[in-house]
């Protein structure tokens, strides 16, 4: 049994029932605004209404999507909430921040990665107006692409790849190199687990999250 099918093992001791066990159903109705939040992600993030937004300026509804998708994300915790309230209380970050979100989106590469966390930065004076953390950088990630992307929890994700023997080399702020390095762990181990190889990431990482 290798490192990654250890994960199943360990699942299953928990809940022998596989993704039908009652008590993982029961533990996903605490989350059932995932399958919400991935449609308003598509929706209200969709390539040709970001375009428009920085064409025209107006990004009033786009920032208010935004608002909504942060506000209904389990994996960003209540101060990161809060922090990326306040920074868009700032009018001005509005234009440069669906910019920098749109090349994310669908210009993912490392500059785009390193511009959006930038632009999250702006406003850093304000020390409750700082939401360039993983959980928040890696949400409209995630739940615009679950397939592809992951999100980070720094704490979990740290003890996952201690477990793992997978270097990430962590870094508090938001970078690329990890975020590609997290992002292969988890195609890893849906390649060789059972449980998660047809599942999209989210559903694989919650998978991982509770063997840690």
């Amino acid at each position: 049994m290798d490192r990654y099918q250890q994960i199943d093992a360990d699942f299953l001791a928990r809940f022998p029932q596989g993704l039908q066990d009652a008590d993982w159903l029961a533990l996903g109705k605490k989350h059932r605004s995932i399958d919400g939040v991935i449609r308003l992600c598509r929706e209200a993030l969709a390539a040709p209404l970001l375009r428009a937004a920085i064409d025209s300026g107006n990004t009033a509804a786009v920032i208010d999507s935004c608002r909504q998708i942060v506000s209904r994300c389990t994996t960003v915790s209540t101060f990161e909430k809060i922090a990326f309230r306040n920074y868009l209380n700032f009018s001005d970050v509005h234009r440069p921040f669906v910019a920098a979100l749109y090349a994310l989106l669908y210009r993912f590469d490392e500059t785009s990665f390193a511009d959006f966390v930038e632009v999250l930065q702006l406003c850093r004076h304000d020390h409750n107006a700082n939401p360039a953390k993983w959980p928040l950088v890696t949400c409209f990630l995630a739940y615009s692409d679950p397939q592809t992307h992951v999100c980070i929890k720094p704490t979990t994700i740290k003890k996952l790849a201690a477990r793992l023997g997978v270097d990430i080399g962590y870094q508090s702020l938001p970078n690329f190199d990890t975020y590609h390095r997290v992002q292969a762990m988890v195609v890893d181990f849906r390649r060789h687990s059972a449980l998660a190889a047809d599942q999209n990431n989210i559903i694989a990482q919650a998978v991982m999250y509770c063997t840690v």
